[in-house]
């Protein structure tokens, strides 16, 4: 069969797609192997963290999906960023720890609640929080990973930080423009596949926020700005 060497464009879902199953390889065959050889109850609590992190990043991407395709419907409340961003970084941590990475919390005073789907914005910045993770355990200077929101004119800013991780608007930028179509779509600014990002933001999406570069007390990071409630401002 002769190939004309015309191949059919993947759509954005299509490439959010194949970012996730690259990033989801690397912990299954991590599972795999580990599931073989694993003769100690450290090892089997290994096999648990990366199984259930694995499984909360495809979750988030059936998630922005089922919302997407409007499938389920979102479930917007009155949400308390402080108490958000902490259930988050306790999802986040057991991976955390598996790496030899450190979790901090820091939500500053006055963040004003929002109205938003609480799910969606938890696993959001879980799926988000696995690429920092990963990009601090492979850094020259690993440091913390930073869970933090601030409050701004323009709403509350929530996102994570980093140090260590030279974040731009500009490799940002490049990272979104080949998302799904190279082996390790953030190359610029993390050494791996970080589907995790394009899932906080299929998921955010659908909230009508986005990711962007954000520095907050000498760290850099990935932040969304989130719409304060007028009901809420005047209690």
């Amino acid at each position: 069969m002769r190939q004309t060497g015309v191949g059919v464009q993947l759509n954005q879902q299509e490439r959010l797609f194949l970012g996730l199953v690259e990033q989801l390889t690397r912990p299954l065959l991590a599972i795999s192997h580990l599931s073989e050889v694993a003769t100690m109850s450290e090892d089997w609590q290994t096999v648990r963290v990366l199984a259930n992190s694995s499984l909360r990043l495809a979750e988030g991407y059936a998630l922005s999906l089922r919302v997407h395709g409007k499938v389920a419907p979102l479930q917007l409340e009155p949400v308390t960023v402080s108490a958000l961003l902490y259930d988050a970084a306790e999802g986040i941590e057991p991976f955390a720890q598996r790496y030899g990475v450190s979790v901090e919390l820091n939500t500053g005073p006055r963040v004003q609640p929002v109205v938003a789907d609480r799910q969606v914005l938890q696993s959001a910045f879980e799926s988000l929080g696995q690429v920092f993770v990963l990009a601090q355990a492979e850094s020259e200077t690993p440091g913390s990973v930073y869970l933090m929101a601030h409050r701004s004119r323009h709403g509350a800013v929530a996102g994570l930080y980093s140090g260590s991780m030279q974040l731009g608007v500009e490799s940002l930028r490049r990272a979104r423009a080949v998302q799904g179509r190279a082996h390790q779509p953030l190359q610029q600014f993390v050494d791996g596949p970080a589907a995790g990002v394009f899932v906080a933001e299929s998921l955010l999406g659908t909230l009508s926020a986005r990711l962007h570069v954000a520095r907050y007390h000498n760290l850099s990071g990935l932040a969304t700005t989130l719409q304060p409630s007028q009901q809420l401002q005047l209690i």
